[in-house]
């Protein structure tokens, strides 16, 4: 660009850029009816009017459809109608050659115009997928209108020539640049570095565009006026199941929190009703055991594993499971290990008569959770998970289970070993004699008389 090139215009005034219609031949074909346009749309706003709202130049105006073509193409992927293409192309060629015309533009500008423009269009088709394979350069525009097959370097010149006199081609220095914000290339397409390059290029061009133009305005739309926001409400922003999502979730914590205040509360009854003192009665002399064994022989294995201890006494059979051994801690769900041996149990209290008690104790520190609130929570659900597990040996009419919390410790809640042991669960098996009498002795106790002589 350092050495000035020859006049651009005189080229394109020379008389292989005349395209002479062809006279038709008497008794000829017919010429084949002119393909469907393969882009619609209205002509390009008048260069008048545009003009009157100071936006474009005539020239740019007059090109309008051109350089919307000239995006579209090369972001087309799948081939078109290629034969429709390139007479709707040629179609606008010559509205824009007439429309900038009309508009008063010279009769060099034009043409050097027109020349840069189907340089563009081509360049566009050919840097498509499918530009090479249609044949498009055989039958280019440039070809067409002015009898060249590249003006990917000319352009370039001829853009040299016009930058020495801004004012006087002002209007064909825009549409250049226009075609270059467009993404034209040209020769800097095959140049080491082009990319660069022609950014500077269309940088300079710009400054010179700008050089003689009032400042614009940096902001998009100087003259606006906001309105000022009214204080909005908070019902009328937000839609109604918000509210609703809103309602429902304190609703849940409000009775989340009342359950466990009321589990609290109970706890501290449960424990003081336990812990009542009853005046002294007579005790009664201890059980007479078994004459003979009823379970402790069935489970001698499990017994001398550590897993259960059995007490046969004269009225009743007890079983007592460590709860450790058989639950995970806080938990109602029976180990896998422990299912044998609850099989066991259920085995042998097949084989025996009687009604079975099932009872579930726990230490005395209190548990809270959604699903066991209180330590009486979790000693039913583990007397309700080892019935459960029985029942498929014994008859479920013989069972029933019940939840004792801490209310019945066998050893003082003092240390770790002491509370392990009153974690527990006790299978209480009644023989068919005393099965009434102890079936009461579970209930709650009534009040009892006091023995002579006993203190309050």
């Amino acid at each position: 660009m350092s050495s000035t090139p020859p006049d651009p215009f005189a080229a394109f005034e020379s008389e292989r850029t005349v395209i002479k219609p062809k006279p038709r031949t008497p008794g000829g074909t017919p010429p084949a009816p002119a393909p469907a346009p393969f882009f619609g749309g209205p002509d390009p706003t008048p260069a008048a009017e545009v003009g009157e709202l100071g936006l474009l130049n005539p020239l740019v105006s007059a090109a309008g459809k051109l350089l919307v073509l000239i995006g579209k193409l090369r972001n087309l992927a799948q081939p078109p109608n290629v034969p429709a293409l390139r007479a709707s192309t040629a179609d606008a060629v010559n509205q824009f050659d007439a429309g900038a015309r009309r508009a008063g533009v010279s009769n060099e500008s034009v043409l050097a115009a027109r020349y840069v423009l189907c340089t563009a269009l081509d360049e566009a088709v050919a840097n498509t997928p499918w530009g090479v394979q249609a044949g498009w350069n055989k039958q280019s525009l440039l070809v067409q209108f002015h009898n060249e097959t590249w003006g990917g370097e000319k352009v370039f010149q001829l853009l040299a020539k016009l930058a020495q006199d801004v004012p006087t081609h002002r209007q064909l220095l825009e549409l250049i640049y226009s075609v270059l914000a467009l993404g034209f290339e040209g020769r800097y397409r095959v140049v080491d570095n082009g990319r660069a390059q022609l950014d500077s290029v269309r940088q300079r061009l710009a400054d010179l565009i700008a050089k003689d133009r009032p400042p614009l305005e940096a902001e998009l739309s100087p003259h606006w006026r906001g309105q000022g926001a009214g204080t909005v409400r908070l019902r009328e922003s937000l839609p109604l199941w918000v509210f609703a999502a809103g309602f429902a979730l304190l609703l849940a914590l409000a009775w989340f929190g009342l359950r466990l205040t009321l589990n609290y509360r109970s706890d501290t009854t449960y424990s003081a009703v336990s812990g009542l003192r009853v005046p002294n009665l007579q005790i009664a002399p201890p059980a007479a055991p078994a004459k003979s064994p009823r379970l402790a022989r069935f489970l001698e294995p499990e017994i001398k594993q550590g897993l259960v201890t059995v007490t046969d006494e004269a009225d009743r059979s007890v079983v007592r499971l460590r709860g450790d051994s058989f639950f995970g801690s806080g938990s109602a769900e029976p180990m896998a290990s422990s299912l044998p041996v609850l099989r066991r149990i259920g085995q042998a209290l097949a084989e025996v008569k009687g009604d079975v008690l099932i009872t579930g104790h726990s230490d005395n520190q209190p548990i809270r959770s959604l699903r066991y609130p209180s330590n009486w929570h979790l000693s039913a659900a583990r007397a309700d998970a080892v019935k459960g597990a029985l029942t498929t040996l014994v008859d479920p009419a013989r069972m029933r289970s019940d939840g004792k919390a801490d209310a019945e410790p066998v050893a003082p809640n003092d240390t770790p070993a002491n509370r392990a042991r009153n974690r527990r669960v006790d299978i209480v098996l009644l023989t068919e004699p005393d099965r009434t009498a102890a079936a009461a002795s579970s209930s709650p106790p009534s009040p009892a008389a006091p023995v002579p002589g006993a203190t309050k």
